[in-house]
């Protein structure tokens, strides 16, 4: 399951409440009662500390514009899912009056084109605008100081965006899955800079957005700390990606739908791998984690369909839920001991349809008492236990050893013996010898088991 398609289903779903309740509307437009929820045929208020609140638009209407003020009340907010099901609308102007709008509030309006957030706004909600398909041009006000959560996620026609000089705090995957979007015009923005295709806070540590327009190579700066939740998501031009020492946080859905990504090169210092952070990288075909991961997050590389190899390292403890979820060319993987939870379908599971299957041929080398061995019982996935194999063979390298010891000791107290030795005394000492690592082999043996 993809957790954060779930996450922006959910709520898009739950503001959609608010879009399906019934208001009557009086024939000249006016509201009936300005002490409840109330219509005037195209929007529904709600009187809230002496100012109306939209809380939604009414069936079947194409509003072109939200007026400023109702039964001399100031419409002040447009509230959390206001606009949720106005597929049909293209555009909308909002008034100076208000100063807030809501979480959600315009999600879905896929024919929407054009927004001009009024002066008065400071803040653009948690999935404002989340999958308005259409929408290709905005404008920021210059109040504006914070773009939240998914503000702007999914708006796949978005191509540009002027930061306005008030801003200060761009929220985790605020622009995920843009996949058109291609420059930020940064030029009155002094808290980030745009550079060589990539959206960065001023002190160039941390990454907020790439350009789709990167082909090919993508090397990060050695300035870098942080790439933040979906940073790089949708740039389906990358083929290689080098992340150096200096990043130790890769966000959620960073790299996710980087279709052509073939190769990444991680290094040490990489701490933390987040959910979701190379999804549905189709052309992803090996992956070696660094030694300084200590957990994979929930499906980070779930649906990476041309993975074949992956190399786990001693230091990771955790591995998320659907981490490889429907990486159908990946066979067998080694987990090792320091594992301690391997969450639900993180291997050996493929997509058919809505449904789960298991991947035929898949195994799991485990360590005893391990997580992994855990999960592969559970899950009745084949497997072999590695720490058994390695014993056996320590001990015969130890066997082997200490034989050749003995025999080379035997050797050198032969050669030391009197040239004058009797060919009997001679003999009698081999045969003593050979006792000697016949029995302690034996004893090794005997140890062993």
């Amino acid at each position: 399951m993809n957790f954060k398609k779930l996450f922006i289903t959910t709520v898009t779903a739950l503001m959609s409440l608010s879009y399906i309740t019934a208001f009557s509307a009086s024939a000249n437009g006016e509201l009936q009662n300005p002490d409840e929820a109330l219509t005037d045929g195209t929007f529904a208020y709600e009187l809230v500390n002496g100012s109306y609140t939209i809380v939604s638009c009414e069936t079947g209407s194409i509003p072109k514009s939200i007026p400023s003020i109702r039964n001399g009340y100031t419409i002040t907010a447009i509230g959390d899912g206001a606009f949720v099901g106005c597929t049909a609308m293209n555009e909308i102007e909002i008034p100076d009056t208000v100063r807030s709008i809501g979480m959600n509030a315009f999600a879905g309006c896929t024919s929407l084109k054009k927004i001009v957030i009024p002066e008065t706004v400071t803040e653009i909600s948690s999935c404002a605008f989340l999958r308005c398909t259409s929408l290709k041009d905005v404008e920021l006000p210059d109040t504006l100081t914070t773009i939240g959560n998914y503000a702007f996620a999914q708006c796949t026609s978005l191509e540009s965006l002027k930061l306005p000089s008030s801003l200060t705090s761009i929220n985790a995957e605020a622009f995920t899955d843009c996949w058109s979007l291609k420059e930020f015009d940064v030029s009155e923005c002094p808290e980030f800079v745009f550079e060589n295709g990539i959206l960065m806070n001023d002190s160039k540590s941390e990454i907020y957005r790439g350009s789709v327009e990167l082909e090919g190579d993508l090397y990060i700066d050695s300035s870098i700390a942080v790439i933040k939740p979906g940073a790089f998501s949708g740039c389906t031009k990358i083929e290689s990606l080098f992340v150096p020492s200096s990043v130790s946080t890769i966000g959620a859905d960073a790299f996710s739908n980087c279709s052509s990504l073939r190769k990444i090169d991680l290094k040490q210092g990489l701490s933390i791998l987040e959910a979701g952070a190379f999804m549905y990288c189709s052309a992803l075909e090996t992956v070696s984690i660094p030694l300084t991961v200590t957990g994979i997050g929930e499906e980070a590389f779930a649906y990476c369909t041309n993975l074949s190899k992956v190399i786990i390292p001693e230091g990771v403890t955790e591995i998320g839920a659907n981490a490889f979820l429907d990486c159908n060319s990946l066979s067998k993987v080694s987990v090792p001991k320091s594992v301690e939870t391997v969450g639900e379908n993180a291997f050996g599971y493929t997509v058919s349809g809505q449904e789960l299957a298991k991947n035929d041929g898949f195994s799991m080398s485990v360590y005893s008492g391990s997580g992994a061995l855990k999960y592969a019982k559970d899950n009745k996935i084949d497997y072999s236990v590695a720490d058994r194999n390695i014993k056996q063979i320590a001990f015969i390298i130890i066997a082997v050893g200490l034989i050749l010891v003995v025999v080379v000791f035997a050797v050198v107290l032969m050669a030391r013996s009197k040239k004058g030795a009797s060919t009997s005394v001679k003999k009698a000492k081999k045969l003593e010898k050979q006792q000697q690592i016949e029995d302690s082999y034996e004893k090794i043996i005997d140890n062993n088991e």
